[in-house]
């Protein structure tokens, strides 16, 4: 049963990656956050949404890809090669 469950937010997840606009619970379950993190980050102004009719809330799935997607960690690997390139100078 938990597999079952657990292949059913699988396939939720893919289909809501397919939308373009998302709902306040879409964006919760694709960023794997609950709804009061969700409404913290809207009341702050950490994510761009969006009220059409003033109570709901929408997110645009690119927004939500680049706020996902801030402040990368480079692999340490990476930060190796760039260390070297530059005691090279």
């Amino acid at each position: 049963m938990d597999e079952l469950l657990r292949e059913l937010k699988e396939i939720k997840a893919l289909l809501a990656s397919q939308k373009n606009v998302l709902t306040m619970d879409e964006f919760c379950f694709y960023a794997g956050i609950s709804k009061h993190q969700a409404y913290h980050l809207t009341s702050e102004n950490k994510i761009k949404f969006y009220r059409p009719h003033g109570k709901l809330i929408y997110f645009d799935i690119e927004d939500v890809k680049e706020f996902l997607l801030q402040n990368p960690i480079e692999a340490q690997n990476t930060i190796n090669k760039l260390a070297n390139k530059f005691n090279k100078y």
